[in-house]
């Protein structure tokens, strides 16, 4: 705009001084600015956006619902967080809201700081039920192969109730219709990943039960001697536990499906003298192991072992 004003400003003077004009100069000079400004105009100005100072200084101040005291934001996010009880064979989970209204999780997403309280609630309060069994590692409902990474939710859980299906050593009769190798129930090695990556570091209470499948009761039927030596190589994993505040343990879980019992034709009269002689075994072995996680933690945690305490 400024060069084409020059010009037209060198041109108007030339022209009035060859033709010895009687107007004013300057007179000619505003006209023709005022017509260039009318032609280049640029549009009507928008407002400034806001810069890199105002958008910090709207960015630094805090969400409303941040601006509550953490107790009372908790107390808001329990109202709207599932009560989940995690049973791995039901899908419609409980709830602590009663007025028949659904809370749409999205709403959670908005604010980092409100999605990591929400997971800390999510996580922190309802025990979730897991299982490592040769068919793979049962939790949320769904099944995993113990060859690939334990799931990243299983990170936030801080109450744990995990029952660990027994190895029966040499016997290679599981062909399942998962991806799993026949034969190969990698037991230890998937519990030693999930201590040593850090997927059970938060967990605070344990709940540990152990499954007998007919197999592996008819192994341990003459040989319940072993069972204890076999419960140390394969739960190895668990002594690197650190920060439980409570162990329980559960029992025996017995035969192949989640609440299924052994046939009585395979229990007997001695066969339930084998079974008991194999819970009390267990149970032993848990007191020892909690032992263990309370002189490895310096006697700080206060651990619990019951199998009638909840």
């Amino acid at each position: 705009m400024s060069l084409c004003l020059f010009a037209s400003t060198l041109f108007l003077r030339k022209k009035m001084q060859a033709d010895d004009a009687a107007i004013a100069p300057w007179a000619s000079l505003v006209s023709l600015t005022a017509l260039i400004c009318r032609v280049i105009a640029p549009p009507a100005q928008q407002d400034p956006l806001p810069d890199e100072a105002s958008t910090a200084s709207l960015a630094s101040q805090p969400f409303p619902f941040l601006a509550l005291p953490l107790e009372i934001r908790l107390q808001i996010l329990r109202y709207l967080c599932p009560n989940n009880d995690c049973n791995i064979l039901c899908q419609t989970p409980r709830t602590l809201r009663t007025d028949g209204y659904l809370c749409s999780t999205a709403i959670f997403l908005i604010n980092r700081q409100i999605y990591t309280e929400v997971r800390d609630e999510w996580y922190g309060h309802v025990y979730y039920r897991a299982r490592i069994h040769p068919t793979g590692f049962h939790i949320h409902g769904y099944v995993s192969s113990l060859y690939r990474e334990p799931p990243k939710t299983l990170g936030y859980v801080r109450c744990l109730d995990l029952e660990i299906q027994l190895k029966t050593p040499g016997w290679m009769d599981w062909n399942t219709d998962r991806k799993e190798p026949m034969g190969l129930y990698r037991c230890k090695e998937f519990l030693d990943k999930c201590v040593r990556d850090g997927r059970m570091d938060k967990v605070r209470k344990l709940r540990l039960g152990f499954g007998v499948s007919i197999v592996c009761f008819e192994y341990y039927r003459d040989r319940t001697r072993e069972l204890r030596g076999d419960l140390e190589r394969e739960m190895k994993g668990l002594r690197k536990l650190r920060g439980l505040t409570k162990v329980q343990f559960t029992g025996i879980a017995q035969g192949y499906g989640y609440h299924g019992t052994l046939p009585s034709r395979i229990l007997g009269s001695s066969g339930k003298a084998t079974l008991q002689a194999m819970n009390e075994i267990m149970e032993d072995f848990v007191q020892a192991l909690v032992a263990e996680l309370r002189r490895a933690d310096g006697g700080q945690t206060s651990l619990i072992c019951s199998r009638h305490d909840t």
